[in-house]
């Protein structure tokens, strides 16, 4: 099995999720056409489109509390990364610390 990539995403500041679009996608090395939604993630998790490929785990350090519209769209990313690693067979993990 390849190396486990490891991912660190500084949370400080994120108010929207376009925020931690902004932060994740260039970390993921997602083509440009990459679109900031969860189809588009799941699918490049999958197919393998990123320039970084699973296994990999995404951690998010958190200083303060999200407001609540993203802190929903993070738990709807998490189910993504968990989907993608049941039906790849991967460790592919998302994780707060």
């Amino acid at each position: 099995m390849a190396r486990l990539s490891l991912i660190r995403l500084d949370a400080r500041g994120w108010q929207r999720r376009e925020d931690f679009w902004a932060a994740l996608l260039p970390a993921l090395g997602a083509p440009d056409w990459h679109g900031p939604n969860l189809d588009a993630l799941y699918d490049g998790l999958v197919a393998g489109e990123n320039r970084v490929r699973p296994p990999l785990t995404v951690e998010i350090v958190v200083s303060t509390p999200f407001p609540v519209p993203l802190t929903t769209n993070l738990d709807r990313v998490r189910n993504v990364f968990a989907d993608a690693a049941r039906d790849t067979g991967l460790p592919i993990e998302l994780r707060f610390v």
